[in-house]
Formats: C-alpha cells, sequence, structure tokens
C-alpha cells in the first residue's frame, strides 16, 4: 500500500544544484532512478515516493552529504507546490492551513502526514511517512519535516522555529545545517519524528492573508482532478505511521483525526475490501523492516516505536506474517548488505 505514495516532482526541483555544489553529478542517479531532469520543474507530476526515498538516501551517501535533506530544503519556495502554495500562504492561522494541506494532499505529496496534539499550552507535531516497506527515511523525513517547518514560516515569519525538533534516525556525522536550519536544538535517537512549539502559534493570525485571494485559488485547486479511489486508505496509512511512536495508533484515534466517525470510516475502507487491523499491521511491516536495518536499535526500541506492548509481542506478530523472528530478518538484511556494499542503493 505505502509504495503507492508519491510525491510532487517539484520537491526535487533544486537536487541538481545541491548535488553538483557539491562536487557530484546528479544526473545518472536520476536516470537510474528512471527520473527525467526534465520534469522536475513540472508541477503537475507525481514521483514513487519510495524511489525518491532510495534517490536521496543513496545520493546523500555517495557523495557524503549527510544533510541532503535539508539543502533541499534551504532552496524550498512556494513555486514547489504550484497554486497549492498559494492557498495555503493565503490562510488565516497555521490550523487552517494545516486542514488545507490535508485537504488538498493530493496535490502536494501523500506520502506526508503531520498530526498535532496540545497538551498544557505546548503541541507537538508528528511527522508521518508512508514510503513503502524498507525503503530508508532519514533524507526523506528531514525534508518532508523541513516542509512543514516551511509552512508555519510562511504564516508566521521566517524567524520562527520550534522549540525542539525530533528525528528518530541517529545524529549525523560531521557538521550539518540541522541547527541552523531549524534554529533550535535537534534530538536524534527520539520516539518519534516531529518537532515541539507553543500551541498559541497554532491559531496566531496571519496579517499576509487575503480570503478573496485564498477562495480564488481554492477554487482552482476544487477543478483539478480528485483523489484517487484509494485516498482514504493512503491517509489512514500516513495517521498510522505518525500515531504508532506515541502508542496512539487506534481507529478510534485515527478517526478522530480525519474528523470521521469510527464507524464511518469502517465503512468507507470496507468499500475498498479493508480493515483497519490490516493497515495497522502492513505499516507496523513495513517500519520494522526500516527499522531493522539500523543495527543501533535494540528489537526492545523497534517494538516500542510500533506501539506494542513488549518485545514478546513484537516478536510473535512479526513472526507470524513474515515467516522468521525480527532478529533472522536483520541478520538477513545485513547479510545482503554485506554482499551488494550499497546500504542506500539507487532504484
Amino acid at each position: 500500500m505505502t509504495s503507492a505514495t508519491r510525491v510532487r516532482a517539484t520537491a526535487l526541483l533544486d537536487l541538481p544544484a545541491v548535488i553538483t555544489a557539491a562536487g557530484g553529478d546528479p544526473y545518472p542517479a536520476l536516470r537510474q532512478a528512471g527520473i527525467d531532469p526534465a520534469i522536475l520543474a513540472r508541477a503537475d507530476l507525481t514521483i514513487p515516493a519510495e524511489s525518491v526515498a532510495w534517490l536521496l538516501d543513496g545520493l546523500a551517501e555517495r557523495h557524503g552529504i549527510p544533510d541532503l535533506g535539508l539543502r533541499i530544503a534551504t532552496h524550498r519556495r512556494l513555486a514547489n507546490i504550484g497554486v497549492a502554495g498559494l492557498v495555503l500562504g493565503q490562510q488565516a492561522t497555521v490550523r487552517d492551513a494545516l486542514a488545507m494541506v490535508e485537504r488538498y494532499r493530493h496535490l502536494m505529496s501523500d506520502s506526508l502526514s503531520l498530526h498535532v496534539s496540545e497538551t498544557d499550552g505546548m503541541a507537538t507535531a508528528m511527522l508521518g511517512l508512508a514510503i513503502g516497506a524498507g525503503a530508508p527515511q532519514r533524507q526523506s523525513c528531514e525534508l518532508g519535516l523541513a516542509a512543514f517547518v516551511h509552512l508555519f514560516r510562511l504564516l508566521l515569519g521566517e524567524s520562527w522555529h520550534p522549540e525542539t525538533v525530533l528525528f528518530t534516525h541517529s545524529a549525523p556525522q560531521g557538521t550539518t545545517l540541522h541547527r541552523r536550519f531549524f534554529g533550535c536544538p535537534v534530538q536524534f535517537d527520539s520516539t518519534f519524528d516531529g518537532f515541539e512549539f507553543p500551541g498559541l502559534y497554532l491559531d496566531r493570525i496571519n496579517p499576509e492573508a487575503d480570503a478573496t485571494v485564498a477562495g480564488y485559488a481554492a477554487s482552482l485547486l476544487d477543478a483539478l482532478p480528485g483523489q484517487e479511489t484509494g485516498a482514504v486508505a493512503t491517509v489512514v496509512t500516513r495517521l498510522v505511521h505518525a500515531l504508532l511512536p506515541m502508542g496512539n495508533a487506534s481507529l478510534a484515534n485515527v478517526a478522530r483525526a480525519m474528523g470521521r466517525n469510527l464507524r464511518t470510516l469502517q465503512r468507507e475502507l470496507a468499500v475498498q475490501g479493508l480493515e483497519f487491523r490490516t493497515i495497522l499491521a502492513t505499516a507496523r511491516d513495513d517500519l520494522a523492516q526500516t527499522y531493522l536495518r539500523d543495527p543501533a536499535l535494540t528489537i526492545d526500541a523497534i517494538s516500542e516505536r510500533l506501539g506494542y506492548a513488549s518485545s514478546t509481542a513484537f516478536i510473535r506478530a512479526f513472526r507470524a506474517r513474515q515467516g522468521m523472528t525480527p532478529g533472522q530478518a536483520r541478520e538477513r538484511a545485513a547479510c545482503l548488505q554485506s554482499h551488494t556494499r550499497q546500504p542506500a542503493r539507487l532504484p
């Protein structure tokens, strides 16, 4: 399911310049990934998210650029998301803009989601990333999270920054742009990907908002082709990915995040021949395969990130679906990796 998610081609618009500036040649890798460089400026085209994930992590490793996603993000502009960018920029508040991102996600990237929870005046934004089983996530995650920080800055001013940014992957080696880009402490090896900030920013009024312009731009977007048939399942998948690390990936919580009645969501999934428990199991397996590629993560840590009550429950469920234990799957992946000597392969 997650392998079918896509990202807008313009998300990679500045990739060639970043790789070239680092002394590399991005075009062989783009062609190997099946991506025509000529389409990167086409706001109407999308690329498989899994292909982008392998491409970014492969280039980052090959050219020694551990913060490749952030370097691309520093060049990001409204043109990268076309008319949708105009709609977002004219929203009255960040909360309104996030609602619009969900409404028009099929015109931007259906592999990303941001789930925001509020407690005692503080808000936690958790990134959901659905890109396919076993695909590397570091660069896609950092680029995706940076895109949402850009959205906040679009409405709150370029000087805005979160209180803390958190990533589930390990800290990169050497000097990177993380602290400079986000403007706040960055924690690695966290239980979720996201950032924390005072909740008041969600409803701070954007003085540049123009309801007339926003309405006109929205009408243009509404005239474009709608979401694909499996859109509801894709949204559910993204939310499960966002909520799993916090232990909140239940049907009730997903339905609440989508603004739906629980039974309504069950019926919508049933129309597509799906059940929530199947989507949850698939998401857990996809993430498990990704986490198992990181030797620094223990089985206990992985089971916690996947929302299992214990490592025993994780091992039992994984073996039932995959025919092997997580430890055996890790050994198998390490063996394959040692043979290819390319842990972050290009497609």
